[in-house]
């Protein structure tokens, strides 16, 4: 049996995943601060949204350049995320799952809304936890 010290550690751990998982999304939403978006991932992070006709991005330098057109094409942008699952728990590499409902607003044109489904693969970095692997694919039929 593990000892209250390690079971501890992994609830914490938990919590920091859900938390990153969490601030991240709210930092998205409020399309105002790149750099504290693109703090959330490791330097060598992939975002593919590929599944849903989104780029990939692959490098936290090609991540700000995705960021910087997302942030100056959309006026609203508003994520619900539920059922966080925690799939793997390592000391320095966890993945997890959620489901979400991603809305935006471009300045012009329609408001997007895709039902989507995250898996995320996280390491840590110096002793904090960041995204190493954003992807998504569509729950429910893209319009």
């Amino acid at each position: 049996m593990s000892t209250l010290e390690e079971r501890i550690k992994i609830i914490e751990d938990r919590q920091e995943l859900q938390q990153l998982f969490s601030s991240y999304l709210v930092a998205l939403d409020d399309l105002s601060d790149i750099e504290l978006t693109l703090s959330f991932f490791t330097q060598d992070a992939v975002f593919d949204m590929s599944a849903m006709a989104y780029p990939s991005c692959h490098g936290i330098d090609a991540l700000r350049e995705f960021f910087t057109g997302v942030f100056s094409n959309l006026t609203h942008s508003a994520h619900f995320a539920t059922n966080f699952k925690i799939t793997s728990l390592e000391e320095n590499s966890a993945s997890a799952q959620s489901h979400a409902i991603a809305m935006g607003q471009p300045a012009e044109g329609e408001r997007v809304m895709i039902y989507v489904q995250y898996h995320l693969e996280f390491k840590r970095v110096d002793c904090s936890w960041k995204i190493q692997l954003f992807s998504g694919k569509p729950l429910m039929p893209l319009e």
